[in-house]
């Protein structure tokens, strides 16, 4: 029973089940477990609805043709690197304002997240110059879409709607913050399941209807971003102790947080922009091969973010609960938490891979491939699921840094992974093996990260240990 604070089994029986589906939890007295089952429910729905965003249009899109999925996968990394700033100070902000909710300071956790908006505003300008086609096109002709014309006009057709709808997605992205780090994961559950459902239905209209072709798909999103955050700003003044107007004048209390909140954060985004560098830079060595290995590894990731939802969702609940308890100074509440995770992570993560690993003709059907492109994409998935296990680690530890505010541990386990490990073993295998076997440079680097992030995550808890001593809180 290490992973429960229950006195007894009736005690957890009874509790267990009473409100597992409410997405609220009491980050400091439920059962680790209760807790982190509670919020990560509503959090894998929230990451499977944000995939099937991304999927919904990348079905969308690929039913126009290969030079459109080629396209996706390019800008893929680009995307990746834009959303890097807003989950650098996101995850700054959240780790801020867990602690001071855990130590019952809502005024400053409040300011926080104002100044948290106030700051994500000022990182989505970075993005502007994408709207222009010739920096557009000189970006992409550097990642491996140079050569073709038409690519590159549809890499710039469907990026250029980024720097528009950045300000909705900040919006979106902080008041869902808000939200985590007072427990609560089923608000930004329901909003991600409406612009989901609204994406559903303006994609084929704005792509064959209106015939927009791959930007309908982007101005789709725009809209349902939109609506995302309205519905986001009236739940939070009815239901939140942190309210957080779109629009906020800059003031010097306000502009004080932000060394703190990039401090934790840049870090985070740097783990983020890691992974879009590699992913660019494995594009890049499978270009090599011709457009259509680039794209089948682009259906190949769609496929496998299913299985990583699992775990995305479980880390999500994971950071508030780490930095609530944190604030309170409970390490031994904090490691069950983990432990709870991990076990949590494990069961349904390993069920979903196993299925993807046996059918994955089944899920990338819905993209109607070619042969060839689905027998590569097939090789890929199954390439890579025998090291979610290691994943699994590499994740929830990284969850664990943010949550304490030791970020850093996790940014050096994830470059590591996505730019080290697994573009030198992409690279290494692209000219030793045939494309059968190329895709497991993937599972490969899973698995020499997740011990660094072990050396990291063991160092870190035994100082969190000495730190607070071995004197455990008052309930």
């Amino acid at each position: 029973m290490y992973f429960f604070d229950a006195t007894s089994v009736d005690e957890l029986r009874s509790g267990f089940f009473k409100g597992l589906f409410s997405g609220k939890a009491d980050l400091g007295r439920d059962v680790p477990m209760l807790a982190i089952t509670k919020l990560a429910i509503p959090s894998m729905g929230l990451f499977v609805f944000n995939s099937l965003l991304h999927l919904v249009d990348t079905i969308f899109v690929s039913w126009l043709g290969e030079l459109q999925m080629a396209a996706m996968s390019f800008t893929g990394p680009i995307n990746m690197c834009v959303f890097a700033t807003l989950e650098c100070v996101a995850s700054g902000s959240i780790a801020l304002m867990g602690r001071n909710l855990g130590r019952g300071d809502t005024r400053s956790a409040r300011h926080i997240a104002r100044s948290g908006l106030l700051l994500l505003y000022a990182v989505c300008c970075i993005s502007a110059p994408l709207v222009i086609p010739s920096f557009s096109n000189a970006l992409f002709s550097n990642i491996g879409a140079g050569g073709n014309d038409t690519l590159l006009d549809l890499c710039w057709r469907y990026n250029m709607w980024i720097p528009i709808m950045l300000p909705f997605l900040g919006y979106t992205y902080m008041a869902n913050t808000v939200f985590r780090a007072q427990g609560d994961t089923l608000t930004p559950f329901k909003a991600i399941g409406l612009a989901n459902a609204l994406n559903i239905v303006l994609d084929p209209i704005f792509i064959f209807v209106l015939g927009w072709g791959i930007a309908g798909a982007a101005i789709a999103t725009f809209v349902s971003r939109i609506v995302s955050s309205y519905y986001l700003f009236n739940r939070m003044k009815k239901t939140s102790q942190i309210i957080i107007p779109p629009f906020i004048m800059p003031r010097r209390r306000l502009l004080s947080h932000w060394r703190a909140i990039l401090w934790i954060g840049i870090p985070v985004g740097l783990s983020t922009a890691s992974t879009a560098l590699g992913m660019g830079s494995v594009n890049k060595i499978l270009s090599t091969f011709g457009h259509r290995v680039v794209a089948s590894w682009m259906l190949g990731l769609r496929v496998e973010e299913l299985a990583f939802n699992f775990v995305a969702g479980i880390n999500i609940a994971l950071t508030p609960y780490i930095a609530f308890n944190y604030g309170k100074r409970d390490p031994d509440r904090m490691m069950k938490g983990f432990k709870s995770a991990l076990l949590l992570a494990f069961v349904l993560m390993g069920i979903m891979g196993i299925i993807i690993y046996i059918k994955p003709g089944f899920f990338l059907s819905v993209f109607k491939p070619a042969p060839e492109i689905e027998k590569m994409a097939s090789q890929s998935i199954r390439a890579s699921v025998p090291g979610y296990p290691f994943n699994i680690f590499l994740v929830l530890s990284s969850g664990f840094f943010v949550g304490t505010g030791y970020s850093f541990f996790g940014t050096v386990s994830q470059l590591l992974r996505s730019v080290v490990f697994r573009v030198s073993a992409a690279w290494i295998f692209a000219r030793i093996f045939s494309l059968s076997y190329i895709w497991w440079f993937q599972s490969l680097s899973f698995f020499l990260a997740s011990f660094v992030s072990l050396s990291f995550f063991l160092y870190l808890f035994a100082k969190l240990k000495r730190e607070f001593g071995t004197r455990r809180p008052a309930p």
